[in-house]
């Protein structure tokens, strides 16, 4: 029994020896593929950033030229390990793989190739005010699987890529279309005094515009009893705007309120 034992031993010894060069150098291929993609995924990444000044397509060539490399390196590695067979059936297999998880993850899938296109074609940027369906607002990050936008009222909204590449999409093409408004009802007897006031007091803010092009308007509408409702115009420029667009434009609505509150002046909401 004991030299049956220590054939086996011998045998798998002499196995193993006669392995460890394979073993060794599968080992070492991984590791090298590891070191490769990881160096060349920064030398393309920062090319691409140099290139196109974009960091969101930088990171996504970065992202698949490591990938690429590494499956490249594995298999390589499962040939020199003798696993030749099993290398063979990942290949084969990853075909099958894909066309499971994109038809289970069909939406993620769908925003995903969305977010290359917008990528890519680069429809906007960050800062940019943009409009799709029902979503207005302004841009303030944007993935491969969505774009994230703040509306008027401050609200984050997460917005699929797949929407707006389904739909049309208003762009506009400078920050002085950044408009906001609000209503009030002031008092019929003194609306022209109140008017002005309204006027003077948003023109104090250095974030608003103060052109012929773009004015700050005060525009009479409806009558209710001895109130009229007035809305309130005006547009931010962004040139010397900082902070959040919901913030100054509440800010700017309470200075409005304080203002006529200080004349004493009848107002409502």
């Amino acid at each position: 029994m004991l030299d049956s034992f220590l054939k086996t031993f011998n045998l798998s010894l002499n196995t193993l020896i006669a392995y460890m060069p394979s073993l060794i150098g599968g080992l070492a291929c991984f590791v090298i593929s590891i070191f490769i993609a990881n160096f060349l995924s920064k030398i393309s990444n920062g090319f691409a950033l140099k290139k196109t000044k974009d960091g969101l397509i930088a990171s996504f060539i970065g992202k698949i030229v490591w990938s690429v490399i590494f499956i490249l390196g594995t298999v390589l590695a499962l040939g020199i390990l003798g696993l030749g067979t099993i290398s063979n059936k990942i290949l084969a297999g990853a075909g099958i793989t894909t066309f499971i998880v994109g038809f289970a993850l069909k939406d993620i899938g769908e925003n995903f190739l969305s977010g290359l296109i917008l990528a890519f074609s680069r429809p906007y940027k960050v800062g940019t005010l943009i409009e799709c369906e029902d979503v207005k607002g302004v841009v303030r990050n944007m993935t491969l699987r969505q774009t994230t936008i703040e509306a008027d009222d401050g609200k984050i909204i997460l917005v699929p890529n797949s929407m707006i590449i389904k739909n049309p999409l208003l762009r506009y093409k400078t920050a002085d279309n950044l408009r906001q408004e609000f209503h009030l009802n002031i008092d019929q007897k003194n609306s022209r005094e109140i008017i002005d006031l309204i006027k003077t007091t948003v023109h104090s803010f250095d974030n608003v515009l103060q052109t012929p092009e773009k004015p700050v308007k005060v525009v009479a509408g409806s009558l209710s009893g001895d109130k009229i409702n007035v809305q309130v115009i005006f547009w931010f420029d962004t040139k010397k705007f900082k902070g959040s667009f919901s913030e100054t434009r509440s800010e700017i609505m309470l200075t409005v309120i304080e203002k006529l509150r200080e004349r004493e002046y009848t107002f409502s909401g």
